[in-house]
């Protein structure tokens, strides 16, 4: 609290006489003498009475309420967070009509008013939200009140204690979980970074044995494919040395025939020839020896029985031999494929000892995968469930393009804070106060302002009540000047909060902060329309040509009703025809768009027949229409913007053929 000298309402004494309800001595009124103040504005300076005649009760009997009307206490007590204040951050005089009540208020109620408005003064607290301080200040009246109602002393104690201990149990329970919370936020980050990082080095793992086991196998049919090639080529020459060996076989035995009946061929010349020569040395000698003749023949014949057996011993012997030459050629070519052979086998050898390497590292990588599912469902179970942030799409305005655009690259924290920021009305996180634009003419007049203005950062909420009011008073407005002319929206907004708040300086303020909520919250549909309005961007016509499409549409509907009998609702057949006839140049696919957003609004059960079609017009507090008359904006919005298109292309294609 502030270390001001505050003037404190005296303790209560003792009224033997029982008159009025005051339990101590009233000090006599001695005028204004106590101490003044000055308005910025006003050199004039204005006392206030002493605090030591302040009084904590009214004059009426112990422990009896007064009948002083409850509301005018509302209206009475401005704290000084509410009154307005210049920009050296002084208290700016207040409209006296504000204090002006239909009755007098009890003189106690007066006291503890005064006495409120002195401490808050006193604090000079300009806190928004809660405050330990304002809360101290109203404490201690509430203990005026109290100690005063003797009746009701007893139970309004307790209802205090109660809420002061309320009050304590709450804030230890805060300060104990705060750590808890930043320990969960932290652990959850840490256990998502670990697993992410084991399944990345695990896919990585994974891809390289996948990857070398492919290019082992791949290397292993190759060589299998090598091996049958050449198993094919041995046999292939099996097959022609043994071919060749039969041509030489024949060759060798048609040989053997032909030298043997070339020798044949001789003996005969030979025996012929001497025959000849005997008959001629015979005739010359008259005859040779016959005994000598007959030697002659039988050792020709023992010679030839000699040679035939020698010959038939060297064919049974040599017949199966080659040449040594075919011999050496074959026998290098064996030796060759041997070696070969032999390579593929050790190379085999190690691509299956390879193989079943491969194989043990993917067993044990299976069981650490096994390992870490089993630590993860652990986690799963034991650590705080992550949460499924697309879930908020359908709940954010501007849908699912929107929440991506937001959550793009966030953590739980940042998204926990967008979330936040979504749900209380845009992000309140900046300046405190706005710089003033100037004052020239090309400025709107509702933001003609040199200085700072101070940011309220309102909400959604109160932006929307805000248009809706304006769209209102402006209809009004419009339709009282009888000229058939519509005024800017700019020039209204000003009159508009000059109307409403009365005071330039608030008219600005408030200008101010319309003007960056509208710009803030301009993915609303309806927000969004009245800042391209207010900012010059849109035509006006366009918000009353929505709206007079809607009014035209309820009352189609009211008249198909009204033939079936006034019952309120509409079969969907009906209610499709009257889209059809309202809306004859819409296609299929964009009536039955609206006739699903119609019984998705109604949640109509499946086989319902019966539309409530009044339902489908309704509005909430802050102007906020269902997803019917939302498609139906949607769909006017994207006309329009094909109709743009199909002008320019046809304007381009003009200026192209000229």
């Amino acid at each position: 609290m502030s270390t001001r000298a505050v003037a404190k309402l005296p303790p209560i004494g003792s009224n033997p006489h029982g008159a009025g309800i005051s339990a101590r001595k009233a000090e006599q009124y001695q005028g204004l003498t106590g101490p003044s103040y000055q308005i910025s504005s006003d050199r004039q300076r204005y006392n206030l009475p002493q605090p030591h005649i302040l009084k904590a009760y009214v004059d009426t009997k112990s422990g009896s309420l007064d009948t002083w009307p409850a509301h005018a206490s509302s209206q009475a007590v401005v704290s000084n967070t509410q009154r307005p204040r210049s920009q050296e951050n002084q208290l700016q005089p207040v409209n006296d009509d504000i204090h002006k009540v239909s009755k007098a208020k009890p003189k106690f109620l007066e006291q503890l008013e005064a006495f409120l408005q002195k401490e808050l003064r006193a604090l000079d607290s300009v806190e928004f939200g809660p405050s330990e301080l304002r809360l101290q200040a109203y404490r201690e009246v509430f203990e005026y009140l109290i100690e005063d109602f003797k009746t009701y002393k007893p139970l309004l104690s307790a209802i205090k204690t109660e809420y002061e201990m309320m009050l304590s149990y709450q804030r230890e329970q805060i300060r104990q979980l705060e750590p808890l919370r930043s320990m969960l936020v932290t652990v959850s980050e840490q256990c998502d970074q670990k697993i992410m990082a084991l399944r990345d080095e695990e896919r990585g793992e994974m891809a390289d044995l996948k990857r070398e086991n492919r290019r082992l196998l791949e290397k292993i049919d190759t060589m299998k494919e090598e091996q049958l090639s050449l198993e094919e080529q041995i046999q292939q020459l099996q097959t022609e040395v043994e071919s060749e060996y039969h041509k030489y076989r024949d060759e060798c035995d048609a040989r053997k025939l032909l030298v043997a009946d070339i020798n044949d061929l001789r003996y005969q010349q030979e025996d012929y020839q001497k025959s000849q020569s005997g008959m001629q040395e015979g005739e010359e000698e008259n005859k040779e020896d016959p005994v000598l003749l007959k030697i002659a023949l039988k050792k020709a014949r023992e010679d030839l029985s000699s040679a035939t057996t020698r010959l038939n011993e060297m064919i049974a012997n040599y017949g199966d031999v080659v040449p040594r030459r075919d011999f050496e050629s074959l026998e290098k070519q064996y030796q060759t494929f041997q070696e070969e052979m032999q390579t593929m086998q050790d190379d085999h050898k190690q691509l299956m000892s390879e193989h079943d390497t491969l194989l043990e590292v993917h067993k044990q990588v299976l069981a650490q995968r096994d390992e870490f599912y089993q630590e993860l469902e652990q986690l799963k179970r034991s650590a705080t469930p992550r949460p499924f942030w697309d879930k908020c799409a359908a709940h954010i305005e501007g849908g699912e393009d929107r929440w991506k655009e937001l959550s793009n690259g966030k953590s739980s924290d940042a998204l926990v804070e967008v979330l936040l920021a979504e749900i209380v009305g845009g992000d309140l996180s900046g300046s405190d106060m706005f710089e003033g634009r100037g004052l020239s003419d090309d400025v709107p007049k509702y933001l003609r302002f040199e200085g700072r203005v101070k940011n309220r950062k309102l909400g959604k909420r109160d932006i929307a009540l805000l248009i809706k009011d304006v769209w209102r008073e402006k209809v009004t407005f419009d339709s009282e000047k009888n000229e058939g002319k519509r005024s800017k929206m700019q020039d209204f907004l000003y009159d508009y909060l000059l109307r409403r708040f009365g005071i330039e300086d608030m008219v600005i303020e408030w200008g101010y902060n319309l003007l960056d909520a509208v710009d803030r919250f301009q993915s609303d549909d309806r927000i969004g329309l009245f800042h391209g309005i207010l900012t010059g961007q849109i035509d006006e016509e366009i918000y009353h040509n929505q709206m007079q499409t809607l009014a035209k549409l309820i009352q189609a509907l009211t008249k198909a009703d009204a033939e079936a009998g006034n019952q309120g609702t509409l079969s969907k057949a009906d209610f499709e025809k009257v889209l059809k006839e309202y809306f004859p140049l819409k296609s299929e696919e964009g009536l039955a768009d609206l006739i699903t957003a119609a019984t998705e609004e109604l949640k109509m059960e499946e086989g319902s027949d019966t539309i409530s079609y009044q339902d489908l017009f309704t509005e909430d507090d802050e102007g906020k229409s269902g997803p019917f008359i939302h498609t139906i904006r949607e769909q006017d919005k994207e006309e329009r913007n094909e109709y743009i298109n199909d002008i320019e292309k046809e304007l381009e294609g003009k200026e192209a053929s000229q």
